[in-house]
C-alpha cells in the first residue's frame, strides 16, 4: 500500500495582512446608537427634576409659613396680654365712673329747702299769708315716666289770705317757679272762715278798706318739687343764695363730672 504524504506548509501561501485604518464614520454610527439611550435618560431625568424644584420650593414656602404662624402666634399672645390689662382698666375706670355717677347724683337730686323757702317767699303775694310748709310724697303725674322723671317729692303750703283772687295769683306764681314742677301746682283747698278778722287782734287784710268786713279764707296749695337735676339749676339756685352746692356743683363741672 502507499500512503500519502502532504506537506501543507510547504504549499501554503503567505498572505500578508494590512491593518486597514478603521472608518471615519463608525464612531459616529456608536454615537448615533446611543443618542436615543441619552434621549431617553433625559426625558426620564426631566420630569424629576420638575418634581424635585417643586418640592425645594413648596418646602421653602412651608418653612416661610411655618416662620410667619409662630411670629404670629407670639404676636396674638401678646395681644391677648394687653386686651386683658385693658379690660382691667375698663373695668377700673367703669368703676371710677359708677361712683362719680352716685357721688354726682347724691348732689343732682338734693333741691336745698332754703333755696326752695326763700323762692316761695319772694312770690308769696301781700295779702297771703303761709301758715305752714309740709314736705309730701308728690302727686303721681299722668304721663311717661321716659318722658318726665318721676317727682322727687312734693310740698303743702297752707295759710289764709284776704281773698281768692290772692290765692289763684299765688297759684299762678308758683307754677313759673323752677324748683317746682308746674302741671303739678294746684289748690286743693279754699274755704273762708266763719268768723270775720278782728282788727283788734288779727290786723287787716292789706288793701281792704275800713268801712268792708274782713273775712279770711283758708287755703291749701300742693305740688311737687321739680325733678330737673340740680346741675342745671346752678343759676336758679345760685339767686337763692345756695352757695354750698352751687360752688360744689360747679367744681364738678369743671372737673368734667357733669356737664
Amino acid at each position: 500500500m502507499y500512503g500519502l504524504d502532504i506537506n501543507f506548509l510547504k504549499d501554503r501561501e503567505v498572505r500578508v495582512f494590512e491593518a486597514r485604518p478603521r472608518a471615519r464614520g463608525g464612531g459616529a454610527t456608536l454615537q448615533g446608537d446611543r443618542r436615543p439611550l441619552y434621549l431617553g435618560l433625559a426625558a426620564a431625568l426631566i420630569p424629576l427634576a420638575l418634581v424635585g424644584g417643586y418640592w425645594a420650593v413648596t418646602r421653602g414656602q412651608v418653612n416661610q409659613l411655618q416662620a410667619r404662624s409662630a411670629e404670629l402666634d407670639a404676636e396674638t399672645a401678646a395681644l391677648q396680654s394687653q386686651l386683658q390689662e385693658i379690660s382691667g382698666i375698663q373695668q377700673q375706670i367703669d368703676l371710677v365712673r359708677a361712683e362719680n355717677n352716685a357721688f354726682v347724683t347724691v348732689f343732682n337730686d338734693i333741691v336745698p329747702w332754703s333755696a326752695l323757702l326763700q323762692d316761695i317767699r319772694t312770690r308769696t303775694p301781700a295779702r297771703v299769708q303761709i301758715v305752714s310748709l309740709n314736705q309730701t310724697e308728690g302727686a303721681p303725674l299722668e304721663v311717661d315716666p321716659s318722658v318726665v322723671p318721676p317727682p322727687a317729692g312734693g310740698i303743702s303750703i297752707e295759710g289764709v289770705s284776704c281773698s281768692y283772687d290772692a290765692i289763684n295769683d299765688f297759684a299762678l306764681v308758683l307754677q313759673r317757679s323752677p324748683l317746682l314742677q308746674s302741671q303739678t301746682v294746684a289748690i286743693t283747698q279754699a274755704q273762708q272762715q266763719p268768723t270775720l278778722l278782728d282788727p283788734q287782734t288779727q290786723g287787716r287784710c292789706p288793701g281792704a278798706a275800713v268801712d268792708d268786713p274782713d273775712f279770711l279764707i283758708d287755703y291749701s296749695i300742693g305740688s311737687n318739687i321739680t325733678s330737673t337735676p340740680a346741675s342745671q339749676l346752678i343759676d336758679e339756685l345760685e339767686r337763692q343764695g345756695t352757695v354750698g352746692l352751687v360752688t360744689r356743683l360747679r367744681a364738678l363741672r369743671e372737673r368734667g363730672v357733669i356737664e
